[in-house]
């Protein structure tokens, strides 16, 4: 049924009530009346109404969680802490271009790609530039970007830049002004891919009404690019290398990679072997063709540039002999920097013999005595920031705002001159956001995005916006991070609908396995597993616990409680001062401290701890989860929260223990039902029944081992925990055996929850593992997995018919003791021969004696 919005409300009308800020141009009224080509579209907002366009709204925000888009601003946490990102925040409203306007700033963006293209090609070739004297030669050899390492790459076609942004401003005369330029590694395209995602479903009917041009096209302009560049190969390899989870553009990294089909990698992943960058992987070492990189420059080669902290070591080396293709090449980053923007017109005149399309804010360089005396006189209207730019760094932005500040800037550019630029500041243009059921303006930027094409530089229509509340510099705003907005570039006739996916123009050799799995993807994923499954048996055991708490029976009329406080204290769950009596009686109660212990992010073993881990690596492994596996594990995460006011409450703990324990079988059901058997399934599986038979091992011994006299409501207990209570009662009745619950959780084999299931489990997955097949007799993996199964499959439980555990005690200790002696000797092995255990890089010249 069609949901009929109330058009009769007046206050269904959003953009009666919105004024623009004076003497500023607005994207959205031109002084008195709305725009042209934005009356259609705020026509259909009113047809929605007010009401619909809110709750339409409040969906798009929760797609957004779901989606897990989220952004690390630069300055937010630190080195060795957990920098947790903030979500997206994307405003309803998009910013419209009409076509004829998106013409003239796509042409300046074509014009402008091609000069920053030129100017790479010369300052690491002939550098013309410098002895003609249009560019001074200290602008380049004080850049502390510039290595003479990086002369010599070879890059194909000797195109120094394939992906090119700048940040644009609308100034209050309507003229569009370029902010700066980003030559490094641009970001940005996947957030405004996504944006234009959520914002189509927000409104689909206004996004073809209005004939948006489509953002696909450029993504396949870049799958273009990235086969030009390596034309010697068919079929290239290609990675796209991130700085990992923590780094702010981690989401779009992850995100493009799937968008584009390539693979998702990390330096630790690849690797200098013969002359080519290898891709280590569980099935061995595959060579790379294209590496389109997210690090800086600096930051990809420990073995030719001191400072850098990780990268390829040799990685250039291979650049140089051309076996493979890095994009952009290394070094492309030092035009970015704001000083390069003095000389635009002139070079942009010398090399191209036409002025600026899209002219850059006035800058001046402080380095040349007439442009620091305008400085310093006018030093109150200017933006003062250093003259070289290192992306992701927080550069200082200067700006003259309370008494005082005007000599000390002056002091500070005196020290210095040319390590310092001053740049006009543009009022830049404002556009509606929706705030609190109403329209505000904010000051928006835009980032264009441009990819090298066949004969030019080919643009994405439209880019990203950005808003901030106030005129600060662009930078700033950026690095302390704002909402954003779709950009969308109105066309007069329909378009027609683009796609990634090509048409098969020949016959496909059918595969059963996927893409060959990073050795770092398989670590994350065995971890992942692990973890799953020690949050999962932490909350069954505290919702047991718990549940007989919040009973109407004391403590000591309850052993089976008694005895799992003991348990989670010899876990790490709660203080280890409850596992002893003595000091358990010196403590404050277990109830009254329990949910404190729960959410302690102290405490690694925390159930808190253990969630915020499990979303931690399910980060690191964004690519390879499914939409799906992703919002599940994030809801966990988000849902596992402490009360906001501080109130513990072992109520509330249950109900969220109760969320927490769905949420995971939710996810073990996706793992069952739509992963296909590949070496994915195999670690991702692994990790659980690992940890499955190691915990249920522990619980069982802390259980049954020790205790003497009625067991029953211990084994009630256990298999509870054990989620096997309702299989026990319908085979057994309501009396509790010692012998039947053990079969039932050691060595049945159809039980999904047994340690003799898991242990069969594990053992499948081993002799799945990647040259298993190859090695003659078995190996040591299948040796120990073998051996544990046998242990539990020649345990005799009808021998147990003691009504306590006294009389099996010493057996089934001994088995539990060999189980939990073995599974880390399996656990330890195949890390060794599988995972990545990466050691910190150090150089040469920080050896010392």
């Amino acid at each position: 049924m069609t949901r009929i919005p109330a058009q009769n409300d007046a206050s269904a009308d959003l953009f009666a009530p919105y004024k623009p800020i004076p003497d500023v141009y607005d994207e959205l009224h031109d002084g008195a009346h709305i725009r042209p080509h934005w009356q259609s579209f705020v026509q259909g907002v009113r047809e929605i109404g007010a009401g619909e366009f809110q709750r339409r709204w409040q969906q798009m925000q929760k797609l957004l969680d779901r989606t897990g888009m989220a952004y690390v601003g630069a300055g937010i946490g630190s080195p060795g802490q957990d920098r947790r990102a903030r979500p997206w925040e994307l405003d309803p409203l998009p910013v419209l271009l009409p076509s004829s306007e998106w013409e003239h700033i796509s042409l300046g963006l074509k014009q402008r790609g091609k000069l920053m293209q030129l100017i790479l090609q010369d300052l690491y070739g002939p550098q013309d530039l410098m002895r003609s004297g249009v560019l001074p030669e200290e602008v380049l050899f004080r850049h502390p970007g510039y290595y003479r390492c990086f002369h010599g790459q070879n890059p194909p076609g000797n195109n120094y830049l394939y992906f090119y942004a700048a940040d644009l401003s609308r100034s209050p005369d309507g003229s569009w002004w370029v902010q700066g330029d980003r030559s490094e590694s641009p970001s940005g395209s996947g957030f405004a891919l996504e944006n234009r995602i959520i914002q189509s479903r927000m409104t689909p009917s206004l996004f073809h009404k209005e004939n948006v041009q489509r953002l696909a096209g450029y993504f396949m302009k870049v799958k273009e690019a990235v086969l030009r560049a390596c034309s010697r190969v068919t079929n290239p390899r290609v990675v796209i290398l991130s700085n990992g989870s923590e780094n702010p553009n981690y989401f779009e990294d992850a995100y493009l990679a799937r968008y584009l089909g390539y693979t998702l990698v990390e330096p630790a992943d690849l690797a200098v072997r013969g002359n080519r960058v290898m891709l280590k992987t569980l099935g061995g070492l595959l060579p790379v063709d294209v590496i389109i990189r997210r690090p800086n420059s600096d930051q990809c080669d420990p073995l030719e540039i001191s400072h850098s902290t990780g990268g390829i070591p040799e990685l250039l080396q291979v650049c140089r002999m051309k076996n493979v293709v890095v994009l952009n090449p290394l070094g492309s980053g030092i035009v970015e920097s704001p000083i390069f923007m003095t000389f635009m017109p002139q070079l942009c005149q010398h090399l191209l013999g036409e002025p600026l399309i899209l002219p850059g804010v006035a800058t001046w360089r402080c380095g040349e005595p007439d442009s620091l005396a305008y400085v310093i006189e006018n030093i109150e209207k200017l933006v003062i920031k250093p003259a070289y730019r290192r992306r992701g760094t927080r550069s200082g932005i200067y700006r003259v705002q309370k008494d005082g500040d005007q000599e000390k800037l002056i002091r500070m550019i005196q020290t210095d001159p040319d390590m310092f630029v001053a740049q006009e500041q543009v009022m830049r243009s404002t556009s509606p956001v929706y705030s609190r059921k109403s329209l505000t303006p904010a000051h928006i930027a835009l980032r264009s995005f441009a990819v090298l094409g066949q004969n030019e530089f080919e643009t994405m229509p439209g880019g990203l916006v950005r808003l901030s509340g106030e005129l600060q510099p662009l930078e700033a705003s950026l690095q302390v991070g704002e909402r954003s907005k779709d950009a969308w570039v109105l066309s007069a006739t329909p378009i027609a609908r683009v796609s990634l996916l090509k048409q098969p123009d020949h016959g496909v050799e059918l595969k059963r396995t996927g893409g060959e799995l990073p050795s770092r993807i398989a670590e994350n994923l065995y971890w992942l597993g692990r973890n799953l499954e020690r949050a999962d048996v932490t909350a069954r055991i505290l919702r047991t616990t718990i549940s007989r708490l919040t009973s109407e029976e004391q403590l000591d009329e309850m052993p089976e409680v008694i005895i799992l406080i003991r348990t989670m204290a010899e876990m790490g769950i709660i203080e280890t001062g409850y596992g002893v009596e003595e000091m358990r009686k010196q403590l404050p109660p277990i109830e009254l401290n329990l949910a404190a212990n729960i959410f302690d992010e102290q405490n690694s073993m925390s159930l808190r701890s253990i969630v915020t881990q499990i979303f931690r690596l399910t980060s690191r492994s964004r690519d390879r989860v499914s939409a799906d596996s992703w919002r599940v594990l994030h809801r966990v995460d988000q849902g596992f929260q402490p009360p906001s006011d501080g109130y513990w409450d072992l109520s509330d703990c249950l109900a969220l223990l109760d969320d927490l324990i769905l949420d995971l079988a939710a996810f073990s059901g996706i793992i069952s039902e739509s992963i296909t058997r590949t070496q994915v399934y195999h670690f991702l599986d692994m990790g659980r029944r690992m940890e499955r038979a190691t915990q249920s091992s522990r619980l069982m011994r802390n259980c049954l081992v020790l205790p003497s006299g009625d067991l029953s409501a211990i084994l009630e207990a256990l298999l509870e925990i054990s989620d096997s209570l309702i299989t026990y009662r319908s085979r057994y009745l309501e009396e509790m055996h010692l012998g039947a619950v053990l079969d039932l959780l050691v060595t049945d084999e159809t039980n999904p929850r047994s340690i003799a299931r898991q242990l069969a489990q594990l053992l499948e997955h081993v002799n799945d593992l990647p040259n298993v097949a190859n090695h003659a007799g078995y190996t040591v993996e299948q040796r120990l997995a073998m051996s544990l199964l046998h242990e539990v499959r020649m345990f005799d439980v009808t021998r147990v018919r003691a009504p306590d555990a006294l009389s099996a005690g010493e057996t089934l200790h001994m088995l539990l003791q060999e189980i939990e002696s073995l599974l880390p000797k399996l656990s330890d092995v195949v890390s060794q021969r599988y995972l990545v255990h990466s050691m910190p890089q150090s150089h040469l010249v920080e050896i010392r004696p």
